[in-house]
């Protein structure tokens, strides 16, 4: 028998499999049809609040000129009520554009979400996402960390002014 954190995965994992394959119709029928306000917090924008506002965001331009690619991992869920769960997570978000002079490369970041999700008939649909991306100074603080020579870290230990693994 299916656990909860079997059944939030699987809807998490078809979003996510409909995200990267840009089929937005198929990525809003996970969505609760009979919420009348859904919310998503996307981390590149303002909040999204209504359909009208998620369709918008969905909405995809002719020709399309970017590719996006997400996954998800560290997924906790939670039953909140017998029909609401509470799903917490790291998403992986990758983005290239052809046509953007500011990012010739592709680019990716991590943030953590938190969906939550109600149980319907035809399955768990979700009606409420948030993405909370690390503040700017964190990422910065870990882009630069990543950066070291490893060399200093071998003179600093040498010297005993600092152990890795902390």
């Amino acid at each position: 028998m299916a656990t909860l954190y079997d059944d939030i995965r699987a809807v998490l994992d078809r979003y996510v499999e409909r995200w990267n394959a840009w089929d937005m119709a198929a990525l809003r029928a996970l969505w609760d049809p009979e919420e009348p306000e859904p919310i998503y917090v996307a981390e590149e924008r303002e909040a999204l609040i209504g359909w009208e506002a998620l369709a918008s965001y969905w909405k995809v331009g002719e020709p399309r000129r970017s590719e996006h690619f997400i996954r998800f991992f560290d997924l906790r869920v939670r039953a909140m009520a017998p029909d609401l769960a509470h799903a917490f997570y790291k998403l992986s978000w990758n983005y290239f554009s052809r046509d953007n002079p500011l990012y010739r490369h592709p680019i990716g970041g991590e943030v953590r979400a938190t969906t939550l999700l109600r149980r319907k008939p035809e399955g768990w649909r979700l009606f409420h996402h948030i993405e909370a991306p690390l503040a700017s100074l964190i990422q910065l603080r870990q882009a630069h960390e990543r950066n070291v020579d490893p060399e200093l870290f071998e003179q600093l230990e040498r010297a005993g002014l600092y152990q890795r693994n902390r």
